[in-house]
């Protein structure tokens, strides 16, 4: 049986262009994942799909999205 969570993708706009990437939720950490690079969080109030798209801009400030 397949144990890994179900993945979600995420988007954000940055200077003009798309940046994608994958996201999902294990017990009470979310993880956004790109080809580059990946960054966690705990889950708190602020929405999953927001908290992914604040981790995604985070990344692509860091050059890895």
């Amino acid at each position: 049986m397949d144990q890994n969570p179900p993945r979600y993708p995420v988007t954000c706009e940055i200077d003009g262009k798309t940046r994608r990437g994958t996201y999902w939720i294990a017990g009470k950490i979310l993880t956004v994942s790109t080809g580059m690079g990946g960054k966690s969080r705990q889950v708190g109030s602020t929405p999953t799909e927001i908290l992914a798209q604040e981790l995604l801009r985070e990344l692509a400030k860091e050059g890895k999205a």
